[in-house]
């Protein structure tokens, strides 16, 4: 297929959506400029190619503890590694990087004892790794549903994040969690889906649904995040920053590293670092630019180690093809405390 990429309005549209995932066509339309039906044609065309996509997952609520998973592969092992661990839920994103680590992988489960037996046990019958580590995800910063393009201007953001706002919780504040998983399903493959849709699929009213999505959503039991194909963002290159801060001064760090637009995950962790980033940036010369940026703006910062992503397998649950763009094929994130 030729992928035409975006052009300023397709990037407009999606810094919308990165704010207002679910927002209606017609309510923002007069953000962008462009009439709401040509919007639902735009976002068709950039949704069926896999340039951009909306997907819900379990919000923090209901995810258990999370862990950065590193992987060194015997040599030409890391594909069959990578597309083993693809097939897991626990394994939201996958990452083929270069530098002292093949694969970076992000896991997660309903506890301690069962993120461990994932990583021990998984990993043990995977043939052609040489060796991990494993940093144990203690507190998060940012993450990528917070990261922004650049293309709506100061009053264009404020205009859209009046459609952000979450609904008043349903009534009584409880979803069913057969409900719920059902929900989240339909949702890991299209975030932009329906209530009348997700209604008919399931065969449940429209009030219960949208009951559901306001309970679920002010409870953090749901998010819906907009993302865009790296490739075509302006931000090709994709780098993992490994650093040590001081313990004293870790909180202070990790929020104003938030700060720094390239900056798209920050998270606090335990083991050999103590501080992981994910960034995108627009070339190769930025990756030593921002370094340098970062031991001048953070005060304290050691760089331990930095990785660049050759290519990225999964994002959140969502298969990638070898272009970076989204194809059809979603693993839903387990959701703790969901018995069913």
């Amino acid at each position: 297929m030729q992928i035409r990429g975006l052009d300023e309005t397709d990037r407009r549209l999606i810094q919308a959506l990165q704010i207002s995932p679910r927002a209606r066509w017609s309510a923002i339309a007069p953000i962008i400029g462009v009439d709401s039906v040509t919007l639902a044609r735009r976002w068709e065309r950039l949704s069926g190619q896999g340039l951009a996509w909306v997907a819900g997952h379990p919000g923090a609520a209901v995810r258990g503890p999370s862990a950065i998973l590193e992987i060194e592969a015997e040599p030409g092992a890391t594909s069959e590694i990578a597309s083993a661990l693809a097939a897991d839920p626990e394994a939201f994103t996958i990452d083929h990087t270069a530098g002292g680590r093949d694969l970076l992988v992000i896991v997660g489960a309903g506890s301690l004892d069962a993120l461990s037996n994932y990583v021990t046990d998984r990993l043990s019958r995977l043939p052609g790794i040489r060796a991990t580590r494993t940093l144990i995800v203690s507190s998060p910063f940012t993450d990528a549903g917070q990261w922004r393009l650049r293309s709506l201007s100061a009053d264009e953001v404020a205009a859209a994040e009046h459609y952000a706002a979450p609904p008043l919780a349903g009534r009584g504040g409880h979803v069913d969690p057969q409900l719920e998983h059902d929900m989240l399903h339909i949702l890991a493959r299209d975030g932009r889906a329906t209530v009348t849709a997700i209604a008919r699929d399931l065969g449940v009213g429209q009030r219960r649904i949208r009951e559901a999505f306001a309970t679920l959503s002010s409870q953090g039991r749901l998010v819906v995040r907009t993302e865009v194909a790296r490739a075509h963002s302006g931000w090709p290159v994709h780098a993992w920053y490994f650093l040590r801060v001081p313990a004293a001064t870790a909180e202070r760090v990790g929020l104003a590293i938030t700060r720094i637009h390239e900056v798209r995950m920050a998270v606090s962790t335990i083991g050999p670092y103590n501080l992981v980033l994910s960034v995108w940036m627009r070339t190769l010369t930025d990756v030593q630019r921002l370094e340098a940026a970062l031991e001048k703006r953070v005060p304290g910062v050691s760089i331990a180690d930095r990785s660049v992503v050759l290519r990225s397998l999964k994002k959140e649950g969502r298969h990638l093809s070898n272009e970076g763009l989204a194809t059809g094929t979603s693993i839903p994130i387990p959701a703790l405390l969901l018995h069913i």
